[in-house]
């Protein structure tokens, strides 16, 4: 939890460089990418997550679908903390007040649970390689 809230406090000094590009309506992109997340599957089944993680996914799943295709998120390969602390930092800039401070806590306790767990190989590969070079 203490990490979490470490993370969490990094999100305010994030810059906006790197990161999917959501624009306003859904699916208003042209990059190849985004669109190939956006044609993957749309809801993650949570019915073997714990309770507390299926309650934050109500908000995930509320909040990011208002303003693109949940299968964008879903789908993309972000997986460690850097990349959804500026995923989520860019949607906060980008929705105004539609994310607060206390839903994106939330969006990214889920999604970090999410990445550990469903997109355990993708999450496992990209933490070694981002060791690698510091042993």
């Amino acid at each position: 939890m203490t990490r979490t809230i470490a993370a969490l406090s990094v999100l305010g000094l994030l810059t906006l460089e790197g990161g999917i590009h959501a624009q306003s309506g859904k699916g208003a992109t042209k990059d190849p990418r985004i669109l190939a997340y956006d044609r993957g599957p749309v809801k993650i089944d949570v019915s073997k997550y714990p309770s507390e993680v299926k309650s934050l996914y109500k908000t995930f799943d509320k909040l990011c679908s208002a303003c693109h295709t949940l299968a964008r998120a879903i789908n993309s390969d972000f997986v460690l903390d850097e990349e959804w602390q500026r995923y989520i930092r860019q949607m906060m800039d980008r929705s105004g007040t539609l994310i607060s401070s206390a839903e994106a806590k939330d969006i990214f306790t889920f999604l970090q649970y999410d990445s550990r767990n469903r997109k355990k190989p993708l999450y496992e590969t990209k933490l070694a390689a981002g060791t690698a070079g510091t042993k």
